[in-house]
């Protein structure tokens, strides 16, 4: 995988479009548009215009809950996963020092991409790390935990990032926009997407309905993407306490569905489920 070396600026201002640096202080672009910086440094960039409803994305309860599920690693063999195709495909001597940029699509509360950070420093590929999120929530929590990678609000949709400013992408479990990804990817850049494969989370699925359907992967081309490669990674979790089962079911849609005493009787009887994923590579074509 060739990238130019040159490095571009990489935000963008969400209103006009024109760059804008994060170490500035205050925050303007130009045109003399300002964004705020938390004290935990993430940067809000999702005008308020741009929301769809006045709390998008996911609750303080739901983002604490993958916080929670996430400090015992049980997803490590994927992140881990994640990273050894990544590092695939960028192993050549002659980029060796190159500094790629990464970027997490629906970040979440940070841990997928600080854990593929540190995957991937560890093996000597020198890259540095951002994100966003459309919850405030999750971002303000990754930001406070990762304090080296930069975390910001905004969409998915439209990304504050400038043309072709990104060498890696990771989207996982969010949603997203083709046409994004290609702008924001250098060429020959990189888009790593996880989605639910077909036994993921079943025995949780079984003990819900009554009769549960399995996953059916997204198995779409996308335009100016090519698949490099796709993959199926499944792996058995055995939940080390009431606690870990809880917050793995407080980050599905199943718990606010739930009766209260349907809930418990899970959490008591649900001791190990599968984790199961599709994982697929795709490099950009323009």
């Amino acid at each position: 995988m060739k990238l130019a070396k040159a490095k571009l600026p990489m935000w963008r201002c969400p209103l006009c479009h024109s760059s804008i640096s994060l170490e500035m202080s205050p925050i303007k672009c130009e045109n003399n548009h300002s964004f705020d910086k938390a004290k935990s440094g993430y940067v809000n960039l999702l005008p308020v215009q741009f929301k769809k409803s006045k709390v998008p994305g996911d609750d303080k309860a739901m983002v604490n809950a993958r916080r929670e599920f996430h400090r015992v690693n049980a997803y490590k063999p994927l992140k881990d996963k994640i990273a050894s195709l990544i590092a695939e495909q960028l192993v050549n001597p002659e980029i060796s020092t190159h500094n790629y940029r990464i970027y997490d699509a629906g970040c979440g509360e940070g841990s997928y991409l600080h854990e593929i950070l540190l995957n991937l420093h560890a093996i000597g590929i020198c890259c540095s790390g951002a994100g966003s999120d459309i919850s405030k929530a999750a971002v303000e929590l990754a930001a406070k935990a990762y304090k080296s990678e930069q975390f910001v609000v905004a969409s998915s949709f439209d990304m504050p990032l400038s043309d072709n400013s990104q060498d890696i992408i990771i989207q996982v479990f969010a949603p997203g926009n083709d046409n994004e990804y290609a702008r924001v990817l250098k060429p020959g850049g990189l888009l790593v997407t996880v989605d639910p494969s077909f036994d993921h989370l079943y025995e949780l699925k079984q003990a819900v309905y009554d009769n549960p359907h399995k996953h059916s992967p997204d198995t779409k081309k996308k335009q100016a993407l090519s698949l490099v490669t796709s993959e199926r990674l499944t792996f058995p979790i055995t939940f080390e306490s009431a606690e870990q089962c809880l917050a793995l079911v407080k980050m599905t849609p199943f718990y606010w569905k739930l009766p209260e005493d349907k809930l418990n009787d899970i959490i008591k009887s649900l001791s190990r489920v599968t984790a199961d994923f599709h994982i697929n590579l795709w490099k950009n074509a323009v």
